[in-house]
């Protein structure tokens, strides 16, 4: 091989910065071991894979692109292998990637965290929020190695373990007509007006409730945010529909009540999905034993409406 590890790096940072500059920043080293890195790849390989575009710094070519896939791919390898040997005398260690539907992150993540880090002092966790659809996508180019999702969205080449199942309920104004109820059906709230959570494959999730149901949800506002839809709900502009009941939703002095929602309804699944090819990985491996322990605990049991 006529390359070495730090060159990989060096070509990476490059390819992933757009910039010879901003990669030597990001690897704290000189601009020129940078551009020493990528000629000697460039040589090896045999074909121009970076563009220097003035002002722009540099633009990786197709086959620069296609190198650069199996770079990457090369480095997440050595990784976890480096992860796995420092392993071998003891407790696992090294650094884990996660990903966490964004949502759920504020109630799913604490616990989860707390117990990796009293278990495995020696484990770090890098985190990466998102939608759904960008859990899935980050998942498949293996920009993380597990994340926090639904079951739903997860691919049929990932592995998933299912931490709990999150029933959807509703949040009604304090004031609303509804208020009194133990339960609430689709039925009772279809021509209710409905602030909508518009998030990419959750909204999907959402109409699908009620078009299941042979019905049209009267949505007058959508959000993006969780924490503006509850604002909007306890402003009283109508009621809306989640799945992670989080410790607010249960407190009667937000100007909101949570419901749930009796079925038919479809109950989402969620946990943490993984590359079946990280299986063996002992950082890995210890954090997906974390989860579905915590999971077998209880801890995760405050999160569903069924719970109170």
């Amino acid at each position: 091989m006529n390359f070495t590890l730090k060159q990989l790096l060096y070509f990476d940072a490059a390819r992933r910065n757009r910039s010879i500059a901003r990669a030597a920043a990001e690897m704290n080293i000189s601009q020129s071991s940078i551009t020493a890195a990528v000629d000697q790849i460039e040589q090896s390989v045999g074909v121009e894979l970076f563009r220097r575009i003035p002002a722009k710094g540099v633009v990786p070519t197709r086959m620069g692109d296609e190198v650069g896939r199996h770079i990457s791919g090369f480095l997440e390898q050595a990784r976890l292998f480096q992860s796995d040997m420092m392993s071998l005398g003891g407790n696992p260690t090294g650094t884990l990637r996660l990903g966490c539907f964004e949502p759920t992150a504020p109630y799913v993540l604490p616990p989860l965290l707390r117990r990796i880090s009293d278990g495995y002092p020696e484990i770090r966790i890098d985190l990466m929020e998102g939608d759904m659809e960008q859990m899935s996508d980050v998942l498949q180019t293996g920009a993380v190695d597990a994340a926090l999702t639904y079951e739903m969205e997860v691919r049929p080449e990932h592995s998933f373990v299912p931490l709990f199942e999150a029933p959807p309920y509703a949040l009604v104004p304090e004031s609303s007509h509804l208020a009194h109820r133990t339960e609430l059906s689709l039925q009772d709230l279809v021509d209710v007006p409905m602030v909508a959570l518009d998030v990419p494959r959750t909204r999907g999730y959402f109409q699908r409730l009620f078009k299941n149901a042979g019905l049209t949800p009267t949505v007058v506002h959508s959000t993006k945010s969780g924490a503006v839809l509850r604002g909007l709900i306890a402003a009283q502009f109508g009621h809306g529909i989640l799945n992670i009941c989080s410790p607010a939703d249960r407190d009667p002095t937000q100007g909101y009540l949570s419901l749930p929602i009796v079925a038919p309804v479809e109950n989402p699944v969620f946990g943490i999905a993984y590359a079946p090819q990280l299986e063996n990985s002992a950082v890995v491996r210890a954090v997906i034993d974390t989860a579905s322990e915590l999971a077998a605990e209880g801890g995760f049991d405050h999160l569903s409406i069924a719970s109170r």
